[in-house]
């Protein structure tokens, strides 16, 4: 196991505890689908109906230049309003992607069946009688059943269901958590499910190269690539955790952090921002398998 780093102050600790936050927390919230209602306004607007044979002459005798401008302000409308939903994590959206493509051509395929998503129905804060939807990623360790993802993906739920790549969904039949960890483990009922198998044997050394497969920014089954930064500790947890050099997203919430053998050896659970020579980085942060594992025997 890797020992501390000695150039890591207390003062660097203070720094990154600071700023720590799960993938969640960035802001980041999925935008619903369109629905078309906007068109709608604008047909109830403008009080025009296309089928009176009078008011389609008026149509027929405006201007060209006229049309053509309302055309290109209703454009430039839904352009002001695509830039100012997306957060800026999309401008990045398309390397995500293509780079997810090539590392998925020498992953194991059963690796990736078993990275799941996890949909949650929680009552909505500050909104009495009101509820909303947010999602993470988990990953199964037993063929009946059993999911390891982040306490604070399902803290408050009133509904859990659980999605695999191959499109089924299943859902929880109970849940466990340890929160100190920010560790929970939901329990399905079910047969022959794919799962991730786990390195119990020790934990990857700094350096190491590893790979996280999640579900970032509404994306499923995302793979990327990185290694292993240091290991640390945080005021908030009982014992040490690592922070890894990848991509890290809103979403990505409880994905399994694989090591070169495919085997799990962690749990994403939040990021820090480092600043280093004016540069600010940010860094995923991992909870070690041993703590997996141990919840998952408590819990048997």
């Amino acid at each position: 196991m890797d020992g501390e780093d000695p150039d890591f102050s207390k003062k660097k600790q203070d720094h990154m505890s600071e700023n720590i936050t799960s993938p969640e927390g960035a802001g980041f919230r999925p935008e619903e689908p369109g629905t078309g209602g906007f068109f709608d306004d604008v047909l109830e607007a403008t009080g025009e109906d296309y089928e009176d044979e009078e008011d389609t002459e008026i149509l027929r005798r405006r201007p060209v230049w006229l049309r053509a401008v309302a055309f290109l302000t209703i454009l430039a409308f839904l352009g002001l309003v695509a830039a100012t939903s997306f957060p800026p994590q999309k401008v990045r959206l398309l390397d995500l992607v293509l780079n997810s493509f090539k590392l998925q051509e020498d992953i194991d395929d059963s690796l990736m069946r078993a990275v799941v998503q996890i949909n949650i129905i929680s009552p909505k804060q500050g909104v009495p009688l009101a509820a909303e939807q947010k999602s993470g990623t988990g990953f199964n360790i037993d063929p009946r059943g059993v999911i390891i993802t982040n306490h604070h993906v399902i803290e408050g739920a009133l509904n859990i269901a659980v999605t695999f790549p191959d499109g089924k969904t299943y859902r929880a039949s109970r849940c466990s958590s340890r929160p100190e960890y920010d560790l929970a483990m939901i329990i399905l009922e079910a047969e022959g499910l794919p799962v991730v198998p786990l390195n119990a044997s020790g934990q990857p050394a700094r350096g190491d190269k590893i790979r996280v497969v999640g579900n970032p920014l509404t994306l499923n089954n995302i793979v990327v690539e990185g290694k292993v930064e240091r290991y640390l500790h945080l005021g908030s947890k009982p014992d040490r955790v690592f922070s890894i050099d990848a991509p890290i997203y809103p979403g990505n919430s409880g994905s399994p952090v694989f090591d070169r053998n495919g085997e799990v050896v962690g749990v994403v659970f939040g990021i820090f921002h480092s600043s280093e020579n004016d540069k600010e980085k940010i860094f995923g942060l991992v909870i070690p398998i041993r703590e997996v594992l141990d919840l998952s025997r408590v819990d048997s």
